[in-house]
């Protein structure tokens, strides 16, 4: 019988708490984990672990977060390398300089662990796209941009609330793939958030009004599909 080859993560942070948990938590979900408390030694570690996904603290002495990620960046092994900012520290303008240096995204600390866990999940074992490092994405007759969001459709251009916005740039990184509810509560709100069922329904059916009244199809086991052209 072939053993099912399980996806490596690097957590890099200074703080050995957090380490301990985040590293008993995922190997609980059979993940491979490795831990490295110096940020002057990710780059070395990173090499030889080759992990699948990268957890990443920003604040960290001798060399923070956001200078370990444009490191790894520009090595080409780590192009395609889920990197996920996980921090204290709840600032916008931070949060957009991880996340223009390479960061796939950036979760804060006091969300908790529930959040980080789905996003992992989410990448790793639903082989689900979530990455806010991409800027633009073009569907057949769909555009968006994410810096304004921005949306085009047959020549038509529409500005979208942010929450409409993001659930379809979700669908739109992940086109023509059959999407949970949870899936979308859970990496568009995160955990910590209550959003009820029915109101995921109440977005789509206002993102289909305003952009195209086929393009988000329903299955039904009450699961989701952006149709393309």
């Amino acid at each position: 019988m072939s053993r099912e080859i399980s996806h490596k993560i690097l957590i890099i942070d200074d703080d050995k708490d957090i380490l301990d948990l985040l590293k008993y938590n995922l190997k609980k979900e059979g993940y491979e984990v490795m831990v490295e408390r110096k940020a002057s030694k990710s780059l070395e570690v990173a090499r030889k672990f080759q992990p699948d996904l990268i957890i990443l603290d920003i604040m960290m002495p001798e060399v923070n977060g956001i200078d370990v990620c444009k490191m790894l960046r520009e090595i080409p092994d780590f192009n395609k390398t889920y990197i996920f900012f996980l921090t204290a520290k709840s600032d916008k303008g931070l949060q957009s300089l991880a996340l223009g240096t390479g960061g796939d995204d950036y979760i804060e600390k006091i969300t908790g662990l529930r959040a980080l866990m789905h996003k992992v999940s989410t990448v790793l074992k639903k082989d689900l796209v979530i990455s806010k490092r991409i800027k633009k994405i073009h569907l057949g007759d769909l555009s968006l941009e994410r810096d304004k969001n921005m949306i085009s459709y047959k020549n038509r251009v529409i500005i979208l609330p942010k929450d409409e916005f993001e659930l379809l740039y979700f669908f739109a990184q992940n086109p023509k793939k059959v999407i949970t509810q949870n899936s979308l509560l859970n990496n568009i709100w995160g955990s910590d958030v209550y959003i009820f069922s029915k109101s995921v329904d109440a977005y789509i059916a206002s993102i289909c009004q305003k952009v195209g009244t086929h393009l988000i199809t329903r299955t039904n086991k009450g699961q989701y599909k952006l149709v393309t052209s």
